[in-house]
């Protein structure tokens, strides 16, 4: 039982000799090198599948933190491409869309 647990160990750390299962063991040792090396695999298998759920959530939690600021970010783009493509004669006369002076207003938290 203990040599299945070492040669499972060899297997997860990538030593893939299965030379061990073809004459040296018996009916009853191959059946629990083989579950043995099930048990193991799922293991393993859930071990990194909770890891990279937990990555996952924390790089959502991140970018639901940042989102705002993003999505400013991109309007503001958006307006700016917008400005370039009018002509210039536009800009200088149309008070309305292009005031002399921009009043900015923050909340305070």
């Amino acid at each position: 039982m203990i040599g299945n647990i070492f040669s499972q160990l060899r297997l997860s750390l990538g030593d893939f000799d299965f030379e061990i299962t073809n004459n040296q063991l018996t009916k009853n040792q191959r059946f629990l090198y083989w579950g043995s090396f099930t048990i193991m695999y799922i293991l393993a298998s859930l071990i990194f599948l909770n890891f990279i759920i937990a990555e996952v959530g924390n790089t959502y939690e991140t970018v639901k933190e940042q989102i705002d600021a993003l999505i400013f970010k991109e309007r503001a783009k958006l307006i700016r491409e917008a400005e370039i493509v009018m002509l210039e004669n536009t800009k200088r006369n149309d008070t309305k869309k292009f005031p002399k002076y921009i009043v900015v207003r923050e909340c305070e938290e």
